[in-house]
C-alpha cells in the first residue's frame, strides 16, 4: 500500500518510521537497514519498534534517534513507513495514521514465494525502491567504550585471550545439538589448539550449559548471567571463533565479523546461514525440511541430531588450522 502519486525514487521523508517485531536473530539481519536508511537520508528523524527484549541490542546506534517497544508507541503520521515484520497492530495503525509511503514484508515474500534468499537480501529488497543506487552494507552491532573495556576486564581477570564463545541453547529444542557433543567438541578444540571454552546464554540456559561443563575434561567458563546484549557482542567480537545452533547469538557472532560454526536443524536452508566467507554451516535437510520445529516426523532421531561430533570436529579443525 503507497500514496500512488509518487514514485519511490522521489520519496524524501522527514520522519520514518521502521517495524521490526521479530525475535533477536531476525534484528540482526536487519540492522544494515538502518545504516542505509540513514545513508540515504541523513537528515530523517528514524524511529524503529521492536520487541522488548530487542532493545538492548541496538541502544547504541546513532543511526536511529528513537527505539520504541511498544506498537501503541505509534500515534502520529510518518512520511515512510516500512514494515520489515509487523503485526496485526501495526498494519491497522497504517490506515490509521496514513503514512505518505508504505513498504511493507508481504509484498516481497510473495514474490519470492518458493526460492527464499538470504534474510539480509529480503530485508534489502523490502526498502531498495527508496534508496536509490547505492552500495548494500553489511549488518552490524554497535557497542559503547564501556562494553569494550568491561569485558575486556573480565578476560582479563579469568586470564583468557585464547577463547572460543559456546552458545548451546536455543528457542526451540529442536534446533539443539546434543549436550554432549558440545562438552566433547570443546575438549577437541583445547587440547588441539589450546583454544578454552567461555559458554553464553539467557540465566535460564544456565543449568544446560553446568550439564556440559561438567562433562568435560579441560577448563570452561560460564559467561551467561549479567551480561548485556552489547557486551555479549562485544565478547564475542574478541573471540577466535563462534560454535552455536542457529539462534540469536550465531547472527551477533556474523554481525561482529567473527567465523562460526553453526548446527542447523529443522530450519530452512540458507536463510539464516552466517555469511563470513570462513564460517561453515553443518545442515542435514531432510525431505521434511523445513517443519514447524516442534512436531518432529522422527522424535527418535531429528535432523539436529544427524549431525555428528566427527563431522564437527572435522569442520572446526579445518577453521582453526586456516587461522
Amino acid at each position: 500500500m503507497v500514496n500512488v502519486g509518487k514514485r519511490p525514487g522521489n520519496v524524501n521523508p522527514d520522519k520514518i518510521l521502521i517495524v521490526k517485531w521479530d525475535e533477536l536473530g531476525d534484528l540482526v539481519t536487519a540492522t544494515h537497514i538502518f545504516s542505509m536508511l540513514r545513508e540515504r537520508f541523513p537528515a530523517a528523524y528514524i524511529e524503529l519498534i521492536t520487541k522488548p527484549q530487542n532493545v538492548p541490542l541496538v541502544k547504541y546506534d546513532t543511526n536511529l534517534d528513537c527505539i520504541s517497544s511498544k506498537i501503541e508507541d505509534w500515534k502520529g503520521r510518518y512520511d515512510l513507513h516500512i514494515e520489515l515484520r509487523g503485526t496485526w497492530k501495526s498494519f491497522f495503525r497504517t490506515f490509521r495514521y496514513m503514512p505518505g509511503y508504505r513498504l511493507d514484508r508481504g509484498w516481497i515474500r510473495f514474490l519470492q514465494r518458493g526460492n527464499q534468499p538470504h534474510e539480509t537480501v529480503t530485508n534489502y529488497r523490502i526498502v531498495a525502491p527508496v534508496l536509490g543506487n547505492m552500495p548494500v552494507h553489511k549488518p552490524y552491532i554497535s557497542i559503547s567504550e564501556t562494553d569494550d573495556i568491561r569485558i575486556s576486564k573480565f578476560l582479563k581477570d579469568v586470564d583468557t585471550d585464547k577463547f572460543i564463545v559456546y552458545h548451546t541453547g536455543a528457542r526451540k529444542a529442536l534446533r539443539r545439538w546434543p549436550s554432549a557433543h558440545f562438552a566433547a567438541l570443546a575438549d577437541y578444540a583445547y587440547q588441539t589448539f589450546q583454544l578454552k571454552s567461555i559458554f553464553v546464554g539467557t540465566p535460564d540456559e544456565i543449568p544446560q550449559i553446568e550439564a556440559i561443563t561438567q562433562q568435560m575434561q579441560t577448563p570452561a567458563l560460564i559467561a551467561a548471567e549479567k551480561m548485556s546484549l552489547t557486551e555479549l557482542a562485544a565478547l564475542i567480537s574478541k573471540a577466535h571463533a563462534f560454535v552455536g545452533n542457529e539462534s540469536g547469538p550465531l547472527q551477533i557472532a556474523d554481525a561482529m565479523n567473527i567465523r562460526s560454526l553453526s548446527f542447523f536443524g529443522p530450519g530452512v536452508k540458507v536463510v539464516f546461514y552466517p555469511q563470513h566467507p570462513q564460517s561453515a554451516v553443518i545442515h542435514k535437510v531432510l525431505a521434511c525440511n523445513p517443519c514447524d520445529q516442534v512436531h518432529c516426523r522422527y522424535p527418535e532421531n531429528p535432523c539436529i541430531n544427524r549431525i555428528t561430533l566427527d563431522e564437527a570436529k572435522n569442520a572446526l579443525g579445518l577453521m582453526l588450522r586456516n587461522l
